[in-house]
């Protein structure tokens, strides 16, 4: 199956996909989040560039408001010791999207996107209501922020969504 323009556009983009969403779906979109949890660093958070401390785990749902559709799942893994003090908070005490946070906080970020495929949705397909077997477009990206990577995100959505836009 190939990919529509609109997928195309949401894998290869630097900026921030809530907004993108938002226009899509025509309405706001809201963050729900799964998890949430301080961690130590871990072996599968090496393309952070960061061999030991703590980091912020937060798994996501972009939900449209009206619809209740849910349009994406993403995970992040926050550098904490390098992200900003105000970024941190609004991430762990407010509903807001990273990419929102990032822009009331004027952090001047470049996005690296490492990984663009399909997989299987496993366990993750629950939250979108399709079989474990069904599958899934994900992109992984680094953020950098004063020559640092502070995020690494994984976003995800069915293969099938997004279809009804041109190819």
């Amino acid at each position: 199956m190939s990919w529509t323009r609109f997928q195309r556009m949401l894998l290869g983009t630097d900026g921030t996909v809530t907004h993108i969403l938002e226009a899509y779906a025509d309405e706001p979109i809201d963050v729900v989040k799964l998890l949430q949890e301080i961690d130590t660093w871990k072996e599968g958070d090496a393309r952070l560039l960061l061999s030991e401390g703590k980091v912020l785990r937060r798994h996501v749902l972009l939900l449209a408001r009206r619809s209740r559709r849910i349009l994406l799942y993403a995970e992040a893994v926050v550098v904490l010791e390098r992200a900003d003090p105000t970024l941190v908070h609004g991430l762990l005490e407010t509903d807001k999207p990273i990419g929102v946070l990032l822009a009331e906080n004027r952090t001047e970020t470049f996005r690296e996107i490492l990984e663009v495929g399909r997989e299987p949705a496993g366990s993750c397909g629950a939250h979108f209501g399709i079989d474990p077997s069904a599958e899934l477009i994900f992109r992984t990206y680094r953020i950098v922020a004063g020559q640092q990577p502070v995020m690494l995100i994984t976003e995800k959505f069915p293969a099938d969504s997004f279809r009804g836009l041109p190819a």
